[in-house]
């Protein structure tokens, strides 16, 4: 059966075609930029290994020779980055990035070219779980101190520089409150290469009937499900006492010092900062971002910088958080956009968190966001 009037070669074309877009989008990687590194890798491998055919192109399905040959240049592949020094950091490639590298080359070169592989892939399974067990550092994090309340408001009260009044300074402090209340991952500021950040827009200051006055932030998470990015999820940020741990206060000073029309709002990165030449303002970076971090942790008298980061402000916020002893798990791992219980590892904690947990339960009330947004459903 067909479509009235439709031919049937016109139909199998559109079939294939749709059924070919939907395989592409099943077999899309998390991240392009990560695919791209892989292949530029493995082509760098190919230049080491001209003697090697490195793919047995088949005629038949369930070719068990080809299999076992494809499969090999994958393990051989796996040697050669254990030897090879990422060009990024001067260091060996982490066990971490060759699996991810070797897990989305294998799916590329099955579905772009058609190779013939194992279905399981032993000998290749086998030899990075090796890897694994024998690296002690394997999923083990970067050490990062927490950047918390209190040292957003020793930086305020120390004054200086950091706190400046010009735009870019009201900018970068900003910032790093806003990681520091919304456990925001570093990232998840800033706009880069495909990743889309929040903007002027997506920022809205409000006020209650009894005179509370509050932000609306929305942010993006910066980790995807598949190949389509992750809904924007509404943080809120109370008005507080003025201090250097007032983000209301923060973003409203950081509006006022760089105002942007509204016409250009939706088209202007909410956390922008002057470009190095010219008068342009562009999106703050992660590495501008984890600098000024850093900068404020020598501020405030700590000495190793290399222990603070972008990711310190959503360490600080989970940790301060949790040390209220007044925030479930649920609620954690909600206001941090974690999609596993991951959020454990940043919250640091306490002792006074874990006795009043059993009291929460008799304090529950409020309504929950998808209530107050209607287009808004919790999924990340």
């Amino acid at each position: 059966m067909h479509a009235a009037g439709e031919p049937v070669q016109d139909l199998l074309a559109k079939l294939q075609g749709q059924a070919k877009d939907r395989m592409l989008r099943a077999y899309a990687p998390k991240s392009k930029g990560t695919l791209a590194s892989a292949i530029r890798k493995f082509a760098r491998f190919a230049q080491h290994v001209e003697s090697r055919v490195l793919f047995q192109m088949s005629a038949v399905t369930g070719d068990r020779g080809a299999a076992i040959h494809n499969e090999w240049t994958l393990v051989l592949f796996v040697e050669w980055l254990l030897k090879a020094i990422s060009e990024k950091t001067g260091k060996p490639v982490k066990v971490s990035t060759i699996e991810t590298y070797v897990s989305l080359l294998k799916g590329y070169f099955i579905f772009t070219y058609d190779f013939e592989m194992p279905i399981s892939t032993p000998r290749l399974t086998r030899m990075i779980a090796l890897i694994k067990s024998d690296d002690p550092l394997s999923g083990q994090r970067s050490k990062r101190h927490g950047f918390r309340r209190r040292h957003l408001k020793a930086l305020w009260k120390k004054g200086g520089p950091l706190c400046g009044a010009r735009a870019d300074a009201c900018t970068r402090l900003a910032a790093l409150g806003t990681a520091w209340h919304c456990f925001a991952r570093g990232g998840e500021l800033c706009t880069s290469a495909g990743f889309a950040g929040p903007t002027r827009a997506d920022l809205q200051f409000r006020t209650l009937k009894d005179g509370t006055r509050f932000a609306i932030m929305h942010l993006r998470p910066l980790k995807k499900r598949g190949a389509a990015a992750c809904a924007k999820v509404p943080q809120y940020i109370s008005e507080a006492d003025g201090g250097g741990a007032d983000v209301y206060m923060l973003l409203k000073r950081m509006v006022d010092a760089d105002p942007v029309s509204a016409s250009e709002a939706a088209s202007t990165p909410l956390f922008r900062v002057k470009a190095k030449t010219g008068k342009t303002r562009r999106s703050i970076t992660v590495a501008q971002l984890r600098k000024f971090v850093r900068d404020c942790a020598g501020a405030i008298g700590y000495r190793d910088r290399r222990l603070w980061g972008a990711h310190s402000g959503r360490i600080g916020g989970a940790t301060d958080l949790a040390s209220t002893g007044k925030a479930s798990e649920l609620l954690l791992k909600a206001k941090g956009r974690w999609a596993s219980d991951i959020g454990k590892i940043y919250a640091r904690m306490t002792r006074r968190s874990q006795l009043a947990a059993s009291r929460l339960m008799h304090e529950a009330r409020g309504r929950d966001l998808e209530e107050i947004h209607p287009g808004f459903t919790q999924g990340v």
